[in-house]
């Protein structure tokens, strides 16, 4: 185990995302065009028109994931995680009428009608992920940054 603390929150974003915009793109540019490095989400909800994620599909050692893209209408339950050195980690929880799907969020995910997000800036850590032997990206002090 690692543990990591911070010196609590800073400044809080706001996102109201509208029809065509991209999710995990429109995060990400608008973190770097405000400079925070480091957040977590608070809370996103929304509907969705495509979704692309990823899930892992056994137990070996090394992760082994599948990418599903799913195109129709998809609310967006749940959408949780962190953004270290800028780079975010978001899972999610999404519904079409049928079935429920949970997943890594990936690049190309569209908005329906509107999607809200809100992010807490998180002070005072000094971490980024570094992939150790098994392939998987682990919190890791940055040495000398």
């Amino acid at each position: 185990m690692r543990r990591f603390i911070g010196q609590g929150f800073g400044r809080i974003v706001v996102l109201n995302l509208e029809r065509g915009e991209k999710l995990l793109e429109s995060i990400k540019e608008q973190l770097k065009e405000v400079g925070i490095k480091d957040a977590i989400i608070l809370g996103a909800i929304g509907s969705l028109q495509k979704v692309v994620f990823h899930r892992v599909t056994g137990i070996e050692d090394s992760p082994v994931d599948e990418y599903i893209t799913i195109e129709k209408p998809m609310e967006l339950a749940s959408l949780q995680g962190v953004v270290v050195d800028g780079q975010p980690h978001f899972h999610m929880v999404i519904s079409d009428l049928e079935q429920v799907y949970t997943g890594h969020l990936e690049e190309e995910t569209t908005v329906l009608y509107l999607t809200e997000i809100t992010l807490a800036e998180v002070l005072g850590v000094n971490i980024e992920r570094v992939k150790n032997e098994k392939n998987i990206a682990v919190f890791t002090e940055k040495i000398g940054k």
